[in-house]
């Protein structure tokens, strides 16, 4: 299979990965919030954490009983 890209691009990035990840322990809430919004939800995921917090809240009406009974 044929490479992509320079062959210096794979040692750059594989170093910016180690700095990303020693820098993991002192993340600020800041950093943490930034990263959420550069990875969105799909809907799907938006709704399943909605029903979580109705569910974890006691508000078990709101859900289905398919979704009730995954919680259990």
């Amino acid at each position: 299979m044929p490479a992509f890209g320079d062959p210096g691009d794979d040692d750059v990035d594989s170093w910016k990965l180690v700095a990303f990840i020693r820098h993991l322990p002192q993340l600020t809430d800041a950093e943490e919030t930034e990263m959420q919004h550069l990875n969105p939800k799909s809907p799907d995921e938006i709704r399943e954490q909605k029903e979580e917090e109705e569910f974890l809240k006691g508000d078990v009406q709101s859900t289905t009983p398919a979704t009730a009974m995954q919680h259990h």
